[in-house]
């Protein structure tokens, strides 16, 4: 292989990384006690400061830190401000639902999301385990898929190309695969600690460029708005519907997201969940809001019109940094620092389908009784199969990552969420209720996407693309729930009486 030797750097600072990865994968695992509780939820003994860490890389990840600045580029500045707007519907709902499905997974020892929506939904088990295996393997498919293409994107782009966006696709993938294997979630949770770190490194390069490129904010966001493409970048194309929908729909569902759900499984105590809240509130700030901002203008300021040729959009976040520091020690960091949020989210993910195949349809709903050492076999093959199937969508993205999110992944997302919400707050929610409407919730998400409306944003309303099933859900729980017989006092009284202990 004829490479330069930056791109035989960049590659070693891969290897490097995943390295040390594999190292807390191996302290993971000689911490590892037995049994898929501990493997899947590091038993619920993390610690608070552990669980911040883990709700900040979240956050700090490739949607946000690599995706978001692309997409300001390439489709407008109107996503960034979309996209922050969902915070306001999050962050007040936050200790409720958190502390209530907290408190009833420490109750019933929850290893799965799906074994929460079973309890509470009280009837109906196996085929409703099977129906919301399905959603949560729709969507996390695609959106583990999405994440894949910043991760390849970033560091093709980081070697001019010279190392192409499949070659790194497969790299990456094989040693996430490896790593997380070594140590279930536990390893997850301490690969996000370094990685929390790494994206600090890359933060503050940010920070400083802005003040000593720019000369500040103020310089930055005026070079920006003035530049050459600024005309296609600061005007509004989505109708309001869209803004206020995605507000509402998109933003509260963030309450009840399963990869996130199972950081409350996981954490040690009730103060573990709340401080974990906090991180990711601080998370959110400096990932979600303040990078990509800076990012984006940084992009637009500094190329303008004069954008490089790239694989994918994703590709000009690196081209960024190295015309601004150039090749050396900081440029390696800030790259380690990329290479981080681009894998802080797919570990907890593969973790999530791996025991839901497990757990929620081998064990709970097949019934069947495999020995423990089998078990741990089949979850290491889920995590393989769903990483690999996981490529499709990132072989030939035909759309950035954010975009893709939120045509794809998020709707199905919000059709779970949406109902669970209602059912953990509403007593009257019945079984019949509760398995109708992730029935009705789903077939309409798959018709109205891929039959009739195949055409963003699946509707003729102009409404965010994971509107209308969500409605279709909610109206089908709350419609069934009251033509047929409420649940038995006993039920009641003994699952809600349990969340206000």
């Amino acid at each position: 292989m004829n490479l330069s030797q930056w791109s035989w750097i960049v590659l070693s600072t891969l290897i490097g990384f995943y390295i040390t990865m594999l190292i807390a994968g191996y302290a993971a695992s000689r911490r590892l006690k037995t049994g898929l509780r501990e493997f899947y939820v590091a038993g619920g003994r993390l610690s608070a400061l552990t669980i911040v860490f883990h709700y900040m890389a979240t956050y700090m990840e490739a949607w946000e830190f690599v995706g978001m600045p692309a997409v300001i580029v390439s489709e407008g500045f109107e996503w960034w401000v979309m996209e922050m707007i969902f915070y306001l519907s999050f962050v007040a709902l936050f200790p409720l639902v958190s502390l209530r499905i907290y408190r009833a997974a420490k109750l019933h020892n929850y290893v799965t999301p799906t074994d929460l929506i079973v309890h509470r939904v009280g009837g109906f088990e196996k085929p409703l385990r099977i129906l919301i295996s399905l959603m949560i393997f729709y969507a996390t498919i695609i959106y583990i898929g999405m994440i894949y293409i910043p991760a390849a994107g970033v560091l093709s782009a980081s070697t001019g190309g010279e190392i192409p966006y499949q070659a790194f696709l497969a790299i990456y993938v094989i040693f996430m695969i490896i790593y997380l294997l070594m140590g279930g979630f536990r390893a997850a949770a301490y690969a996000n600690i370094i990685s929390g770190v790494a994206f600090i490194v890359a933060f503050i390069a940010m920070i400083y460029a802005t003040l000593t490129y720019w000369g500040g904010f103020s310089n930055l966001a005026w070079t920006a708005y003035t530049s050459e493409i600024a005309p296609q970048v600061f005007q509004k194309t989505q109708p309001t519907q869209y803004f206020l929908t995605m507000l509402l729909v998109y933003g509260l569902s963030w309450l009840f997201i399963p990869h996130l759900v199972t950081a409350f499984y996981a954490s040690k105590d009730s103060k573990a969940v709340l401080v974990g809240g906090l991180g990711s509130n601080a998370g959110f700030f400096l990932g979600a809001f303040v990078s990509p901002l800076l990012l984006g203008l940084g992009i637009l300021a500094l190329f303008g019109s004069n954008l490089p040729e790239i694989e994918v959009v994703e590709g000009y976040v690196p081209l960024l940094f190295i015309q601004l520091f150039g090749y050396g020690p900081i440029l390696i960091l800030i790259i380690i620092g990329l290479i981080a949020i681009t894998r802080s989210t797919i570990d907890t993910m593969l973790l999530l389908a791996s025991s839901i195949v497990d757990v929620d349809i081998i064990e709970k709903a097949l019934g069947l009784k495999i020995s423990e050492r089998s078990r741990k076999m089949v979850t290491n093959i889920v995590v393989i199969a769903v990483a690999l199937i996981s490529i499709l969508p990132a072989l030939n993205p035909e759309a950035p990552m954010v975009i893709i999110g939120y045509e794809l992944a998020w709707p199905a997302y919000a059709v779970i969420a949406w109902p669970t919400m209602i059912m953990l707050l509403w007593p009257r929610a019945n079984k019949y209720g509760g398995f109708a409407c992730y029935l009705a919730g789903f077939a309409s998400l798959l018709l109205f996407t891929y039959i009739i409306w195949p055409e963003a944003p699946h509707n003729p309303f102009g409404l965010w693309e994971g509107t209308l099933p969500s409605l279709t859900a909610v109206a089908t729980l709350i419609i069934v729930s009251l033509l047929t017989p409420p649940p038995s006092k006993q039920f009641v009284e003994s699952y809600y009486g349990l969340n206000k202990q």
